[in-house]
């Protein structure tokens, strides 16, 4: 079944009038962008929608080559969890990653930490994934000059920081209300280029 947002019309073979005005209000691109990135994404991927192994195809062409990394990107861009990626899926999460606020970034990095979309993630599961971009990114440096050389000590520093009530827990509202108060931890998470 073609869950695709991106449905040719006879006219044209390009988005709906409807889709096309939905995609401008709901992400950070306009009628001329949206097109364009149709117009590419029919040509990589002509059912309407990326598989898992085509996405990660292209995952290892940008230099992502852990298998991890690219499931849990998969995943966070699979909204619906059916296994595929359809256009609207495909703009929507290239919107945040691109263009987004930096409450839509803290959204859609929470949902690549919370492993199964359990409402939370755990110390051990931030740093399963932070060992991953350790391999890929290497040491991070916060904005005030702070570097971590492994991930175990930024997630430490993480969860001292954001876990007030010793849980071992991560909500998105905790998620939230730490980045605020320390803008060292989401350079950490590398968020927000600099």
């Amino acid at each position: 079944q073609n869950q695709s947002a991106g449905s040719p019309n006879v006219a044209g073979g390009g988005l709906k009038k409807e889709e096309l005005e939905q995609l401008v209000k709901t992400t950070h691109f306009d009628t001329r962008e949206l097109n364009a990135l149709y117009k590419q994404f029919k040509k990589e991927s002509p059912s309407g929608n990326i598989s898992s192994t085509e996405f990660k195809t292209a995952m290892k062409a940008m230099g992502v080559n852990d298998t991890f990394l690219q499931d849990l990107m998969f995943s966070v861009f699979d909204s619906t969890q059916q296994g595929i990626i359809s256009f609207n899926q495909f703009v929507q999460g290239l919107s945040v990653m691109t263009r987004g606020t930096p409450d839509e970034k803290l959204v859609f990095s929470f949902k690549m930490y919370d492993v199964g979309n359990k409402g939370y993630f755990t110390r051990q599961e931030m740093t399963q994934i932070l060992d991953s971009w350790y391999k890929l990114t290497g040491p991070v440096t916060t904005f005030s000059g702070k570097k971590y050389e492994t991930s175990e000590k930024l997630v430490e520093d993480f969860f001292e920081s954001m876990d007030t009530e010793g849980s071992g827990k991560i909500s998105l509202e905790v998620y939230k209300e730490g980045a605020l108060k320390n803008p060292d931890i989401i350079q950490g998470l590398k968020l927000f280029d600099t």
